[in-house]
């Protein structure tokens, strides 16, 4: 279960990371899953759902966003990443 998300992301040729480029994903109807870091604020969440809402989006719990940021190869945290369709 741990590594769930690490699947989804290896197998997803491309991903979107960052609230702005997750939202823009879920608003023009590319993003199919998005994976949330488990220390993601909660008015984070909240929006992100709110712009999901009646979409066909999956959400998916992950690690830390330290850990998330390391898996993405990046410098720093990431509180979400998208996966594109």
């Amino acid at each position: 279960m741990a590594d769930d998300y690490k699947k989804l992301i290896d197998n997803s040729p491309k991903k979107l990371v960052g609230l702005k480029q997750v939202l823009r994903g879920i608003t023009d109807g590319t993003v199919w899953c998005v994976i949330v870091s488990s220390d993601c604020e909660g008015f984070i969440v909240d929006r992100l759902h709110g712009e999901a809402r009646g979409k066909d989006v999956e959400f998916k719990k992950g690690p830390e966003m330290a850990e998330l940021g390391r898996t993405m190869r990046i410098d720093v945290g990431a509180a979400v990443v998208g996966l594109v369709r």
